[in-house]
């Protein structure tokens, strides 16, 4: 089951990761790294801004709406935003009271994107969580191609970071009113029980979703502050990259499993949870691990192919150590993590995404200081790696979660191979470009599909071998139905 809810996300995924991904290429030939800088600022305030006032209503929604397909939380979901909403208006003016050195254009840009994004990913938690992907999927195309169209237009009006802000924010304000738009029910009225129930799971959370939200936003306004705002720019980029790779990937495992293994716990108990888990957990480092690998030992192909001539050299730098950072990451955010839901321990969640931004911004300042810009990029991953072992051993406090080393040896075993076969291919194939960066990719994937296939990765052989005799099934029967009807 969740291999096919995996394809189905991934897709709805992949399309708008693309398009992700084509705009990083198009920004950095369009704009300076200063002025992508602003961008990056921009865009780490907002998250910041979303984590302290609306993570609360989206964490709510993803664990409770999965937990019951019959209670509809919707109309809460859409008081709770509104005066949430109300309260973010009444604070900012005080903010620029007291702080008259902020941009009020950048800020009121970066509370214009917190609002749209998080009344778009609320509403694509109800989505997942009903088991809707193909609304999932159609919203977050359009969103994301919209998106990329005001982006260009801003830059070609010359409008700068700040234009693409305000392109962002545009284009998730039109996926929100789809998703309010587009529900096939009437909004259940909001109940005060609910309410309470949203806030006594998911304000703890916010707080832990607070620090993450500024610990990942910390490492780039640590740059911008310490090295100004066109090192933060190159920092950024090579940060975003695999960021949009894996976290597209982790987020289509999530979506696939999260409300499974929610619904799984209330009606078949913790054994079969655990089994769903493990799955879960094969399937994330499955899509994952070669990505990493990819990016790692071919960054000099990604970076001299998709960024601009100005970002090249910190990009191939950087982008090894981001994206073995970034793994660590996604594992953490997209499997640990859930343990804490499953056992509605949120106090430990904020426990280890404290740490960890304490950790992170007390690294980061004397390492970015030090050594610039690989400074950052090894402070992250000496922060990801470390807080991935506190997560770790907190899940022993919550619930336990599964991690079956002999099931994900195959794993391992198919993502050796693929390195093996990426360092060959560059031994041969020099330089960068379009040619060198498909040779060394397909040659790449075509090794992992293969070694995947002989160890039976995700269960990857044995679905197909059942998917052909299902086929073979259907076509014999179809065939024998003709010949007895004629």
């Amino acid at each position: 089951m969740l291999n096919r809810y995996f394809s189905i996300y991934l897709a709805a995924h992949l399309v708008p990761a693309s398009i992700g991904f084509f705009a990083i290429t198009a920004y950095t030939r369009l704009l300076s790294p200063a002025e992508y800088g602003v961008y990056v600022v921009g865009m780490s305030i907002a998250g910041i801004l979303g984590a302290v006032f609306f993570a609360w209503i989206r964490l709510s929604v993803s664990r409770y709406q999965a937990t019951s397909a019959i209670v509809d939380f919707r109309g809460t979901a859409i008081v709770a935003f509104g005066l949430t909403v109300l309260a973010i208006c009444s604070i900012a003016p005080v903010a620029i009271l007291f702080h008259r050195d902020v941009s009020v254009n950048l800020l009121g840009a970066s509370i214009f994107v917190a609002i749209t994004v998080n009344a778009v990913e609320i509403g694509q938690e109800f989505e997942r969580a009903n088991f809707r992907p193909y609304r999932f999927a159609a919203i977050a195309v359009v969103r994301s191609v919209s998106g990329l169209a005001f982006g260009l237009l801003a830059i070609e009006l010359g409008w700068g970071g700040l234009g693409l802000i305000a392109a962002f924010g545009t284009s998730s304000l039109i996926g929100a009113a789809m998703n309010l738009a587009g529900g096939s029910t009437q909004i259940a009225r909001w109940q005060p029980t609910q309410l309470m129930q949203f806030a006594r799971y998911g304000l703890p959370l916010s707080i832990g979703g607070l620090s993450g939200a500024l610990y990942s936003a910390s490492d780039r306004l640590i740059v911008a502050y310490l090295l100004g705002e066109g090192a933060a720019g190159l920092f950024g980029v090579a940060a975003d990259l695999p960021r949009q790779f894996l976290v597209m990937l982790a987020s289509s495992v999530a979506a696939a499993t999260f409300p499974i293994v929610f619904r799984t716990l209330t009606d078949k108990g913790e054994i079969a949870t655990r089994e769903r888990l493990n799955e879960s957990v094969e399937l994330l480092l499955s899509v994952v691990l070669p990505v990493v690998v990819w990016l790692a030992l071919a960054a000099e192909q990604v970076a001299g192919t998709f960024v601009g001539a100005e970002f090249r050299a910190s990009v191939t730098f950087l982008l090894p150590v981001l994206a073995v950072a970034r793994l660590f990451g996604v594992v953490n955010q997209f499997y640990f993590q859930i343990s804490f839901q499953l056992s509605e321990r949120p106090f430990l969640s904020v426990a280890q995404s404290c740490f960890t931004l304490i950790l992170g911004i007390a690294l980061m300042f004397p390492l970015v200081a030090g050594y610039g810009l690989f400074g950052a990029a090894l402070a992250t991953l000496m922060t990801e790696t470390v807080g991935l072992l506190v997560a770790i051993y907190l899940t022993r406090h919550a619930f336990r979660l599964p991690f079956d080393i002999s099931r994900l040896s195959g794993v391992a075993a198919a993502v050796i191979i693929m390195g093996v076969a990426i360092l060959i291919t560059k031994s041969v194939v020099h330089g960068t470009g379009w040619y060198s960066l498909l040779t060394v990719s397909i040659v790449g994937g075509v090794a992992y599909t293969g070694a995947g296939w002989v160890f039976n990765v995700a269960k990857i052989r044995t679905l197909s071998i059942k998917s052909l005799r299902a086929r073979t099934l259907t076509k014999n029967a179809l065939g024998e139905q003709r010949r007895i009807t004629s």
